[in-house]
């Protein structure tokens, strides 16, 4: 029978379990170099003395706050909520909280976002910026573990977790030219090489990549530069395509909502999907495989982002330095469904 456990100490357990009060202590903290034997009896004797550790007391001695900032530019698009749960789940599997922070896609909003670090309300930051510029890397220079999700602010001495974009994208374009795909439209990407890295450039980078790896001709006409990335977006680029007399039996969509409005378009223009043209999408989102056609797609490794991500600032705070300058990238892989069937 368990004690009362508001009456138990860390003296209590090292007696039960024939250790010192040190050894419990260095167990509790999840040190390393310590005997099998040893970290078993601790485990035991906590458990059936029902010992709680004090998570405030300890967290005042130590200075911290086992709580993570993750910090990403809109919880409304389902990559980022879906990336956020992974986050949690992840953080929770390491005994961390998680701050979530939704910069509502404002520069403003994210150098806020970073300045609150001075506060030591959270251990580590994970943030994904999507408006800073180079000219606002020095706002993260600071001591606190930190990094950084996509390739925004790549030149930065910090670690970077990115999606393998251009990879992906060459692959998913891969897919459509061995399908017979010989006129392939990428909705969402960008006709001009940018100054700055941005997801939108890197896919379409890569699917020029997979174009010229096929002998095939890049067209610029086929490029749909979007506003947004949401389905409204990937609707009226199909009517610009259908008003353009582009005869086009392959689409990339660079997110899976430019792809359930592309769907969307060609059904409501009497298109059939796939029988008269493939579409892939890219983040692997939920509902893609519910839509009508369920829709082929990338799946970016949320979840070993996540993992990555999670592990690399807990490693920084552990150390209590920074993380190494790089890239860290997490696999992709495509998942068929209808829109557009392996082959």
């Amino acid at each position: 029978m368990k004690a009362n456990t508001a009456t138990v100490t860390m003296a209590d357990v090292a007696r039960d379990a024939d250790v010192s009060v040190s050894s419990v202590s260095n167990y509790l903290h999840g040190r390393p170099y310590m005997k099998a034997g040893m970290r078993a009896r601790i485990a035991d004797s906590i458990d059936r003395l029902g010992y709680q550790v004090n998570a405030v007391a300890s967290n005042l001695r130590s200075g911290r706050t086992h709580l993570l900032k993750l910090s990403i530019p809109d919880l409304r698009q389902m990559y980022f909520s879906e990336l956020a749960e992974d986050i949690l789940a992840e953080a929770r599997v390491h005994g961390y909280g998680v701050i979530v922070e939704s910069t509502t896609n404002s520069r403003d909003r994210e150098l806020d976002s970073v300045a609150s670090m001075g506060t030591r309300a959270a251990d580590g930051l994970i943030f994904s910026p999507l408006l800073m510029n180079d000219d606002d890397e020095h706002v993260l220079d600071g001591d606190y573990p930190l990094v950084l999700l996509g390739e925004r602010l790549c030149t930065r001495k910090v670690t970077h977790v990115v999606i393998a974009n251009r990879t992906a994208a060459h692959d998913a374009t891969s897919h459509l030219i061995a399908a017979g795909c010989r006129s392939i439209a990428v909705v969402g990407g960008v006709r001009a090489i940018q100054g700055q890295a941005s997801s939108r450039q890197i896919r379409t980078e890569g699917y020029r990549d997979a174009l010229a790896s096929a002998g095939m001709g890049y067209d610029p006409e086929l490029v749909y530069e979007t506003v947004g990335w949401g389905s409204e977006d990937g609707a009226e680029a199909v009517r610009r395509m259908i008003l353009d007399g582009a005869r086009c039996d392959g689409i990339f969509a660079l997110n899976d909502r430019l792809a359930w409005g592309v769907l969307r378009g060609l059904r409501v223009s009497g298109i059939r999907c796939p029988g008269d043209v493939r579409v892939v999408g890219f983040d692997d989102v939920d509902e893609s495989a519910y839509m009508v056609p369920s829709l082929t797609t990338v799946d970016p490794g949320k979840r070993d982002i996540a993992r990555i991500a999670v592990q690399s600032v807990i490693d920084q705070i552990t150390r209590g330095s920074r993380g190494p300058a790089g890239m860290l990238e997490a696999p992709c892989s495509l998942v068929f469904r209808e829109s557009s069937p392996a082959v």
